[in-house]
């Protein structure tokens, strides 16, 4: 408290903010209310930086500028316009972010990858010769002779390859707008999915990021290069289905490839139209769930990723979706859309999709929580970032 009473009386006066209220406690810090006479939230920001670095409060405290959250809890809170909410400076200490805990991503990363890897190894037990080839060499395996299984191996590794590759460019999306704006993300971690892979790739913040803008940027930039290179990976990937000869091909169920619109409708562009249908009166019976296509390994793994980039886009938790609605929307509404989008892939997975269902309770595990503060969370995206928002969203 004293850190804080120094910083109200020391360094606010000559930061161009006026507070009117004395230092208030709230979980992780203090708020102090008041009017700003900077420009914009982010030169207040550069100011108050400025006075702390030539007092002693320097790298003791960290400072943003937020709407006032504190309003939500009264018992009025009814009554509130959400369009008419002030602004308050959050103080909390060095660090505000979440420390991360290294060995248990590090194992969770190591899992992630063992599920890519059994991905690229599934498909491939799709189709009928190669299962039948698989089952007679386990066989042999019970009869006490050596096998050789690398052929299994050989035949899965580019769809493997493919798989992480685009993951591996999800992330570069991201460290490219980090790099732009100063943010210092953790190294990503797998979350593993026997369904898909992985569930996504999940990073958080060492310190918060300069302003909404740059959440928004950071986290559409991963999802959109996944998208666009899952999309031309289907494309490639597809093109080579008909070119090469399928009897080794790996195969997706019918229903799976019907998951997605976007990767689905490319598929049939190439292939055919009608390949993906099914009569109304053959669906959910147990012939069309058995039923596999068979395709080149390089439009698996980009349908699959297609699919993981598509999810990561939901508006939930810390994902990359949350964190573009935190920034669309702001903190209030977006916990309101993140409920709502739960409840749709809840309704979605009782339909009869396991995919929706396990993200669900990925996202209900390990999704509840908020992203930590912005240094500036006032000003709103521009109306240019609103178009790439609803431009990733008809891609998902």
């Amino acid at each position: 408290l004293a850190q804080v009473q120094t910083f109200t009386n020391d360094i606010l006066p000559k930061a161009l903010f006026t507070s009117t209220s004395k230092p208030i406690a709230v979980p992780g810090g203090y708020i102090v209310r008041g009017n700003s006479k900077a420009k914009d939230g982010d030169t207040l920001i550069t100011a108050i930086d400025e006075k702390l670095k030539k007092s002693s409060l320097k790298d003791k405290v960290t400072v943003c500028f937020l709407r006032d959250f504190t309003v939500l809890v009264a018992e009025n809170n009814a009554e509130i316009d959400l369009n008419d909410i002030g602004s308050i400076l959050f103080i909390g200490g060095p660090n505000i972010a979440r420390e991360p805990r290294k060995v248990l991503l590090s194992a969770t990363s190591g899992v992630g990858i063992a599920t890519c890897w059994y991905l690229s190894l599934y498909p491939f037990l799709l189709n009928t010769n190669l299962a039948k080839q698989v089952e007679e060499q386990l066989a042999l395996v019970d009869a006490g002779m050596i096998v050789d299984m690398s052929w299994l191996s050989d035949l899965s590794f580019p769809l493997f390859a493919t798989f992480v590759g685009i993951q591996i460019l999800h992330e570069v999306g991201h460290r490219a707008a980090a790099a732009v704006y100063d943010i210092k993300p953790t190294f990503p971690t797998f979350v593993p999915s026997f369904i898909t892979g992985i569930t996504s790739l999940t990073t958080s913040f060492k310190e918060p990021p300069k302003n909404l803008q740059a959440l928004f940027d950071f986290s559409i930039a991963g999802p959109l290069v996944g998208m666009l290179c899952s999309v031309a990976a289907i494309a490639i990937g597809t093109q080579l289905s008909i070119e090469a000869d399928p009897t080794n091909f790996p195969a997706l169920p019918l229903e799976i490839l019907r998951q997605s619109s976007l990767g689905g409708g490319i598929i049939e562009s190439i292939v055919g139209s009608g390949i993906l249908s099914i009569p109304e009166a053959a669906r959910g019976t147990e012939a069309v769930a058995a039923m596999t296509i068979p395709l080149h390994p390089v439009a698996i793994a980009g349908y699959i990723s297609l699919v993981v980039n598509a999810l990561s886009m939901l508006p939930i938790g810390t994902t990359d979706g949350g964190r573009v609605a935190l920034a669309l929307f702001g903190r209030e509404a977006k916990q309101a859309i993140g409920g709502l989008a739960l409840t749709a892939i809840l309704f979605a997975g009782f339909q009869g999709s396991d995919l929706f269902l396990f993200y669900f309770a990925f996202c209900l595990a390990f999704q509840k929580g908020n992203e930590i503060p912005c240094r500036n969370e006032v000003e709103t995206v521009d109306f240019s970032r609103v178009m790439v928002a609803t431009s990733a969203y008809f891609l998902a």
